[in-house]
């Protein structure tokens, strides 16, 4: 049977993709579901399908090969997989929930106690993937520090695995002063790293001051693009330079990236912004104008109490956070009147998003290896 394509429920799948993704253990590696079967290496390289079938559960496909061979495809696979429209992303797509401060007047924040939280997901992973943050109550620095190494490994950082914030006498950075921090996102700017997970554990907060503040920055950018498109696309367009400086280690840290970052249909990515780390623009001297006008207006944005959650957070919880939406920052705080000492750690948001991934869709190896009946269905050849 010489078939074109093949229409699942509206989807359609070319026969070569069908054969080069067949879900078997004779095509694919047992625990790793690594493909074990080269298809380029057939004699043809057309594939050819003998016959097909469609169940309530799968697509099952006969291939005019010998020996002959059989596909079976789970229907949730297939729509997972369908190109042309959505599908599995390397950024699992999470059904944000996007807010500013008027969403927490009358609604607590989400929070939970670290303790009955698993690594590999439930009600606070939910949580944190709808609103970009969570807090984790009762945590302590090593309780912190293990559950966020189960869900992947830590991220280094030029000081270290983890880094300790308080203020200090002789303090040589401005975080460990009592200076008011504006919102920002973390070393995603000026590191060549992805999107951060980031846990941000209060050992203790005695101080007069000191709130901390969050900001959605994909509600934030959605308002932006709604009133000032010009400058929304300004700001995805063009690369701008982040840099930290460290005499003392002497390091000269740089990167390149938008501050705002869309995928091809236009869906926000990323915001990327810390004003005390931007240098350059690849622009145009004439259009350097423009782009600062964008920049201040986004800023502003950003620096809206509208737009900001702030609270005092006390000792024992943690702020975990996707630290590439929402922007940290806080408020000023006198060192003098008590002690504020925080833990920050950090781990690939990659990771978070592949533990989701495989709750989600591990069902679908296995579930390729379920006896076949068919059921007369039929799905349509083209």
């Amino acid at each position: 049977m010489s078939v074109d394509l093949v229409e699942v429920h509206g989807d359609l799948f070319h026969p070569i993709w069908l054969r080069d993704n067949c879900l078997c253990l004779e095509c694919r590696h047992a625990w790793t579901f690594w493909k074990t079967v080269d298809i380029s290496r057939f004699s043809e390289r057309s594939s050819i399908i003998k016959e097909v079938d469609l169940n309530q559960e799968s697509l099952v496909v006969l291939w005019d090969e010998e020996p002959g061979h059989r596909s079976v495809f789970p229907l949730e696979w297939l729509s997972a997989h369908a190109y042309g429209r959505q599908q599995i992303s390397p950024r699992l797509v999470h059904d944000h929930a996007l807010w500013d401060a008027a969403t927490w007047t009358d609604t607590s924040p989400p929070s939970h106690a670290l303790a009955d939280c698993a690594s590999d997901g439930g009600t606070w992973a939910e949580d944190l993937a709808r609103n970009g943050f969570v807090f984790l109550d009762g945590a302590a620095e090593d309780s912190v520090e293990n559950f966020a190494s189960r869900i992947g490994p830590l991220q280094p950082t030029e000081f270290g695995r983890s880094i300790a914030v308080q203020a200090t006498p002789e303090a040589n950075h401005p975080v460990k002063s009592g200076n008011e921090l504006t919102p920002h996102t973390d070393f995603s700017t000026y590191l060549n790293v992805a999107p951060l997970l980031q846990f941000m554990l209060f050992i203790k907060n005695d101080a007069v001051g000191g709130d901390s503040i969050l900001v959605d920055g994909f509600m934030v950018a959605e308002h932006f693009r709604k009133d000032h498109p010009d400058h929304f696309e300004r700001l995805t367009m063009t690369p701008i330079n982040f840099q930290q400086v460290y005499p003392d280690w002497e390091y000269f840290l740089a990167r390149r990236r938008s501050i705002i970052e869309v995928d091809r249909s236009g869906n926000i990515e990323g915001v990327f912004f810390h004003h005390s780390h931007t240098c350059n623009w690849d622009l145009p001297p004439e259009e350097v104008g423009a782009f600062y006008e964008a920049y201040f207006l986004f800023f502003d944005y950003l620096r809206n109490p509208d737009f900001q959650l702030r609270r005092h957070t006390p000792a024992g919880r943690c702020i975990a956070l996707q630290n590439g939406r929402i922007l940290h920052g806080r408020a000023p705080y006198d060192p003098s009147s008590g002690g504020r000492t925080l833990i920050d750690s950090y781990v690939p948001w990659e990771y978070f998003e592949a533990r989701l991934r495989y709750r989600q869709f591990n069902g679908f190896y296995p579930a390729a290896g379920k006896k076949y009946s068919g059921s007369g269905l039929g799905a349509r050849v083209i």
